[in-house]
Parts: structure tokens; sequence; C-alpha cells
């Protein structure tokens, strides 16, 4: 159906959270988001990365695993000595905090209206190494903030401090805003989940790669 390629598979674990890599470092699944963590690196090489390398991980629609699977790479990101952060840029549907027991009073919402500076957004989590920062209050005008010159500073000034910088973004079928994020993406992953993603969004994200629009997808 598609000619994008496929960097990594994962099989279905049934787990009380997300936090497999973490949690469960001997599991199948583990060794599966390593063997990504590996995969990406000829991604990145092809590259001439100044500073941390970026990886958006994108889907049709919501329910695919796009959360699981941030949090799991930026884990064994982390766990490989890598000092990684994770931004959770689904502002309409915030979901990362709940597995770390962080709040999500503050986020990259208040950072992107001007409310708070950076240094107050991020929380450091119980894995050594992964830095978070949530998505905030649900905002009325999500894309329109993505938008903003601001972020692009964000991404910068965190690429001086991080190794690796995990995007969550929505859904790309649903909204434009995973399209915004596209330019800041070193290495975008489009979850595909069995029994679950219609066969037809695949077109559409096929479109985008044929196009130029979505560079270094797997």
């Amino acid at each position: 159906i598609s000619n994008i390629p496929i960097l990594g598979l994962l099989g279905k674990y049934r787990y009380h959270n997300n936090l497999v890599v973490f949690e469960k470092p001997k599991s199948a699944i583990s060794e599966s988001f390593r063997s990504i963590r590996s995969s990406l690196q000829y991604i990145y090489k092809k590259q001439d990365i100044k500073g941390g390398k970026t990886i958006m991980v994108t889907s049709s629609v919501s329910g695919e695993g796009k959360t699981f699977c941030s949090i799991n790479i930026a884990t064994a990101y982390a766990l490989s000595g890598k000092k990684t952060i994770l931004l959770g840029l689904d502002l309409r549907k915030p979901k990362i905090y709940n597995d770390f027991h962080i709040t999500n009073e503050k986020g990259i919402v208040n950072y992107l209206i001007g409310d708070d500076a950076i240094d107050s957004v991020i929380h450091h989590t119980h894995i050594e190494n992964l830095d978070l920062i949530t998505s905030g209050p649900i905002p009325p005008n999500p894309s329109e903030l993505l938008m903003r010159d601001n972020l692009k500073t964000l991404i910068a000034d965190l690429r001086k401090t991080y190794d690796i910088i995990v995007l969550d973004t929505p859904p790309i079928g649903l909204v434009t805003d995973a399209m915004e994020l596209t330019q800041y993406a070193d290495a975008t992953l489009f979850v595909v989940r069995l029994d679950y993603t219609k066969k037809g969004m695949l077109q559409l994200v096929n479109l985008k790669h044929k196009m130029g629009e979505m560079k270094n997808i797997s």
C-alpha cells in the first residue's frame, strides 16, 4: 500500500502504563524500541545536523499509539545515556503527563503565549536523562500557537542542551497541526496500528511524502 520504508515493528503488549522500556527492559517490546533507536541512526547519518536531533511521532487518527511510542523511544534514548526531552505537542488531547505523575497545569502552551520562561515548564522525570514538557492547558487556537516563531526558538534552544528531542504530535489525518511541525523533524515516524489504522489514510501520507511535504518519514 505504501513505499514509505518501515523502521520497526512492535508486538502487542499489555501493560498497566506506558513506561514499558523503563520498567520491563528485558521484554521483547523493549528490544523492539531499541532496534528502532538503532535504525534511526541511519536516517540521521544522511543529514548534517548541528546540535540535538529531533524525532516527530504522528499517525492518522487518535488511538494508534503515538504517545506510547514517543514515551518509549525517548526512554530508550535516555537509558542509553543521551540527554533526552519529550515534548507534548498534541495541544488538543494532552496525554503524556499521566505516566510520570506530573500535573499538566503548566506546559508548552504557557511558553508559547509568553506567560512562562522555558525553564519553568521543563519537568525532570524519575528516569535518568529524560526531561519532559507537557502541553499545558488546552488553548482555543492550537494551530495558531504552533505556527508562532517562539516554537522555532524553543526547538533551536533545546537542540543546544539536549541530544534527542522527541515530538509527540497530533494525528495528521485529523488536524493541520502536525503538518506545521514537520519543519522541525529530522526524522518522522508515522505509527500504523494493526486492525485499527484505515488503509485509505496511508494514501494521504503517501501523497505528502511524494510531494516532499514529509521528509525522512518511516
